[in-house]
């Protein structure tokens, strides 16, 4: 038992020797043995936490240690290894990646030709996409000031400076003129739309007015004389159609405008008696749906061929909200998005091809719209030949 004991303490003693490379602690004023020396492989030498804030590490390069993991390499043989993502007979895994670039670094510039192929292919590209030379000539137009008419608006650098300014919230008129716009691509079927027809903003702000002298007195009511030309295509006056609401036209597009400085989209079908809503904060009932889901089906009604008025039903329209989620909450967007649902829906497109990462190229889009339609031959000599519509029969009532 005593030569086990004897042989125990001398192989604690040479372990410790070997894994600390010092005197164990409980020997630390005594010499080291000279009996028994046992040879063990070198291991990894420990630093004393107390001295390693005096020592400077080494391979440390821009902040970055080198030396965490000992591959039996030096430090200038650790910085002269190749940095290549992509190693040749290392991983067949790898792709490789040529002339890679950091993350942080700007995008390339491209060159004119690269520009029109580089959004032109994309989903949203109808609804968002400018080429840089589209972007110039609006930009030289801007420069100069110089009004253009655009069917009830007067396109200007006030309107052009609203539209690239995201802190501005749209008007009537930008409204009205891009609706415009989308009666005239329809008409000359440069939009093959069939059915169709596309309000104005005015025409909302009369609904919602005559829905109050309705509301005072149902059975008593009759609708304003100006209300019946929209339902024969006579109004808007602009771009006028003359297609009856439910004979010539299934489907109409109004802009609207709501409590709160707020604009949103309707899409009302005579076919099924309904109206799609389409707001990008994502709300829902508002109260002035009422009026366009009461009168509409009245205005329907009041323009039908003789032999349907009597049995031509007048219920109100059931009013359906589109899911799109809540987009552009604090910015001053919701008048373009309620042009581009409005384009994008009439056009078969999805709705979700237009949002908070495209709105601001939206608006751009806009504005090239409006200022190539302000410019285009066709368009031109038909608003040089405009005419007021007979029944209106004062500038108070149209409302430019």
């Amino acid at each position: 038992m005593g030569n086990i004991e004897s042989e125990v303490s001398q192989l604690r003693e040479a372990i410790s020797l070997s894994g600390e490379g010092s005197v164990p602690k409980s020997k630390t004023n005594e010499a080291p043995p000279k009996t028994k020396t046992v040879h063990l492989a070198p291991a990894k030498k420990k630093v004393n936490q107390a001295q390693a804030p005096a020592k400077k590490k080494d391979g440390i390069k821009n902040d970055i240690e080198t030396n965490d993991f000992d591959f039996g390499l030096t430090t200038q043989e650790l910085r002269e290894l190749s940095q290549d993502t992509f190693v040749e007979g290392f991983d067949l895994s790898q792709v490789k990646v040529e002339n890679s670039r950091p993350f942080n670094m700007s995008p390339p510039q491209l060159h004119d030709e690269e520009i029109d192929r580089a959004g032109e292919d994309s989903p949203d590209a109808a609804l968002v996409y400018l080429r840089e030379e589209d972007w110039e000539k609006v930009s030289t137009w801007l420069a100069k000031s110089k009004p253009l008419r655009i069917g009830p608006t007067m396109l200007d650098d006030e309107i052009g400076t609203l539209l690239l300014d995201r802190t501005e919230w749209l008007h009537n008129l930008e409204i009205d003129a891009m609706m415009y716009v989308f009666r005239e691509r329809t008409s000359l079927k440069r939009w093959e739309l069939h059915r169709v027809a596309f309000m104005s903003a005015v025409f909302s702000n009369m609904i919602k007015k005559e829905y109050e002298s309705f509301k005072a007195g149902i059975r008593k009511h009759k609708l304003h004389h100006l209300l019946l030309p929209y339902g024969k295509g006579v109004l808007p006056p602009h771009g006028r159609t003359q297609e009856i609401w439910n004979v010539d036209v299934d489907r109409l597009y109004v802009p609207v405008h709501v409590s709160g400085n707020h604009w949103i989209a309707l899409c009302i079908s005579f076919v099924t008696r309904s109206i799609d809503v389409f707001d990008c904060s994502g709300r829902k009932r508002y109260k002035e749906l009422d009026a366009f889901a009461n009168l509409v089906p009245r205005i329907v009604k009041a323009v039908q061929p003789p032999r349907y008025h009597k049995d031509f039903n007048v219920a109100a329209y059931t009013v359906h909200y589109v899911p799109m989620g809540k987009l552009n909450i604090s910015a001053c967007d919701c008048g373009v998005y309620t042009i581009k649902f409005i384009e994008c829906h009439s056009l078969g497109l999805k709705l979700s091809l237009v949002n908070d990462g495209n709105i601001k190229e939206a608006r751009h889009r806009v504005l090239w719209d409006l200022w190539e339609a302000a410019n285009d031959p066709e368009l031109v000599d038909r608003m040089s030949n405009y005419e007021p519509p007979e029944c209106l029969s004062s500038t108070v009532e149209e409302i430019m």
